[in-house]
């Protein structure tokens, strides 16, 4: 078999269905950037998970008139919970120039806090020494027992939301990009039928003459698999694009908390590239294959 034959053969292929050809690389492209995304964004979702729970706090807030032998009888019950991880008691002073880092942006709660230094008060800090919620839960009620508490919370709520939302949108753009490949492997598959429709006499006097079947079939299965290996190609700029995004986000001063658990590892990029080229050859031989099988009678 000839392999300046075959490189020839599939170019040609490609030029005679130009626009199918765009439209099936284009929906490769789309499919496999909203499918190298969602991977991308679920690493990440993964790992500010993670940082979460690794410093995963339940703070106890004190009443303003507790007692120190209300004081001396919650610390005794945090050190002697074997649920208690590590604990420190914050004083009104740490307690309200925290409280001014979280509002520097806003105006009237930071007049707010200026004007009563002692809105704040007191806590104890508690990390447990697990993340399970049951345990953080069975941990609240029990301070919330003490006399001299005020109010206990914690951050489950908050990283339940977050890992919800993004789950919700990861299990969307899952299902529009596994719509899209759909889509890709039935263009594919219509490309690849009207190349085989406008060299059915070639292909009639090539078997006449003694040409194999594979030797017929090859460019046809290339033609595809180029289609989907360009997609692919151009599905991973994307995805590596929205990681320099993520990353130049997670070095903003502004954004730098909330985005930098969020920021995949080089390794989790590595491991989408390979998954995304991989699928795009996948589809692109599949979607040739499934024409071949039913179009290409040799």
């Amino acid at each position: 078999m000839k392999f300046d034959y075959i490189a020839r053969e599939t170019a040609n292929n490609l030029r005679r269905n130009i626009t199918l050809t765009i439209a099936a690389i284009m929906t490769v492209a789309v499919s496999l950037a909203l499918f190298g995304s969602t991977l991308l964004v679920r690493q990440g979702v993964d790992n500010v998970s993670a940082r979460w729970q690794d410093g995963i706090e339940v703070i106890a807030f004190l009443k303003p008139d507790v007692s120190d032998e209300q004081r001396d009888a919650i610390e005794t019950t945090i050190a002697e919970n074997p649920e208690v991880g590590r604990w420190r008691y914050v004083d009104r002073e740490e307690s309200h120039e925290e409280a001014m880092r979280l509002f520097e942006r806003n105006e009237a709660m930071r007049t707010k806090l200026e004007a009563s230094p002692d809105l704040v008060p007191d806590s104890y800090r508690l990390t447990p020494e697990s993340s399970d919620v049951n345990l953080m839960n069975s941990l609240g009620e029990q301070l919330k027992a003490e006399p001299g508490v005020l109010e206990v919370t914690d951050v489950t709520e908050s990283i339940e939301t977050v890992v919800g939302v993004s789950e919700f949108a990861q299990r969307a753009m899952l299902i529009v990009g596994v719509g899209l490949l759909v889509a890709a492997l039935l263009l594919i598959l219509n490309a690849i039928r009207m190349a085989m429709f406008a060299r059915r006499r070639e292909i009639e006097v090539m078997k006449l003459v003694g040409a194999t079947n594979w030797f017929i079939r090859v460019p046809f299965m290339l033609e595809g698999i180029v289609q989907g290996l360009v997609g692919a190609g151009m599905a991973l700029g994307a995805v590596v694009a929205l990681d320099r995004f993520m990353k130049n986000a997670a070095e903003n001063p502004e954004y730098r908390d909330i985005m930098q658990g969020f920021v995949a590892s080089s390794d989790e990029l590595v491991m989408t590239a390979i998954v995304v080229m991989v699928l795009g050859i996948v589809i692109g031989a599949a979607g040739s294959g499934w024409a071949l099988s039913r179009f290409l009678k040799v």
